[in-house]
């Protein structure tokens, strides 16, 4: 699994009165990017999102910001598999400025789910093969 990135602009609705962006808005953005980087891997949308078997919802959120983001600037986001454990995965979105400054931060802790009983589970092996290329 490659890192993935792709570049973006706050929108108008994004931003809070003062015309920066809010800061849940930045988790969504940083979710999408995730969720871009699985799309484009070997482990595919459906295989991630759509399993009968297993779900893999969010453990832990973080946010750090550096520099206001405001709405209409454009940010290259960059995600990246940060660490892989026994039943979750860490995802770190870096987003940054067209000055190459580092202006935010998101981590994600995803956890391994079983559906039919919603405690954690091991990564599926095939799942933990490409995860384990991007973190090293």
């Amino acid at each position: 699994m490659k890192n993935h990135e792709e570049q973006l602009v706050i929108q108008f609705g994004d931003a809070d009165p003062a015309g920066v962006v809010f800061y849940p808005r930045l988790i969504t953005m940083a979710h999408e990017v995730v969720e871009n980087l699985i799309r484009h891997s070997a482990i595919g949308w459906n295989t991630w999102f759509a399993s009968p078997t297993y779900a893999v919802p969010i453990r832990r959120s973080e946010a750090d910001f550096f520099r206001p983001m405001a709405a209409g600037q454009r940010f290259t986001a960059r995600a990246k598999v940060e660490k892989v454990g026994v039943t979750s995965v860490t995802f770190a979105v870096e987003f940054t400025s067209d000055q190459s400054e580092v202006t935010a931060r998101v981590r994600t802790v995803h956890v391994f789910i079983d559906k039919s009983t919603g405690n954690p589970m091991t990564l599926p092996d095939a799942i933990r093969c490409v995860l384990g290329e991007a973190a090293s």
